[in-house]
């Protein structure tokens, strides 16, 4: 009775993990979808960033050709101008990965000859999403981050904390747990 139990508990504790395993990686987004990074003909990368919502974590792959193709990650400036002259960074792999570390915007084009102009370019904006159950301002939570045990707060306004929380306990639970077999 004490095994099946046992082997309950770890079961449960494993699909949590998983879960939260997931929500900490985020997702990944062919950008473009099956077409891929390319001068799009029956829509726009403005209609394909607009049915995704992007957050921080997630990942954008741009997968092209890259004798036809590259990409260039610039400021809003060079976005709307298709300027090409001061990129933030240039990929030109085929197939690049690009994580997304922040809320805000990330703006990126393709730098070839007429195809910025032409709508090979990206506008992702990522919210900033809200975690804190309180109305009590950050600067306050965090510094009761410095009493013996963090609040409820203090855990919601960083989700990344809590999943790591999470995590750990559960590893020292699933420890405990094998201890008694």
């Amino acid at each position: 009775m004490l095994k099946a139990r046992v082997m309950f508990h770890l079961m449960l504790i494993m699909i949590i993990k998983g879960v939260l395993m997931e929500a900490a990686m985020g997702e990944v987004y062919n950008v473009g979808d099956s077409e891929g990074w390319t001068i799009l003909v029956d829509t726009s990368y403005a209609t394909w960033a607009s049915s995704k919502s992007f957050r921080v974590v997630d990942t954008l792959l741009f997968r092209y050709n890259p004798t036809a193709h590259d990409v260039m990650q610039v400021n809003q400036h060079g976005f709307r101008s298709c300027n090409i002259t001061t990129p933030w960074k240039t990929y030109n792999t085929g197939n690049d990965s690009f994580i997304i570390k922040a809320p805000g915007h990330y703006y990126f084009i393709c730098s070839f000859p007429s195809h910025c102009e032409a709508g090979q370019k990206l506008d992702v904006r990522v919210l900033k999403k809200n975690y804190n159950l309180t109305t009590t301002p950050r600067a306050n939570v965090s510094s009761m981050s410095t009493t013996r045990s963090r609040s409820v707060a203090t855990l919601a306004t960083d989700h990344n904390h809590l999943l790591r929380s999470i995590a750990g306990l559960s590893t020292i639970y699933v420890a405990v747990l094998v201890g008694l077999l």
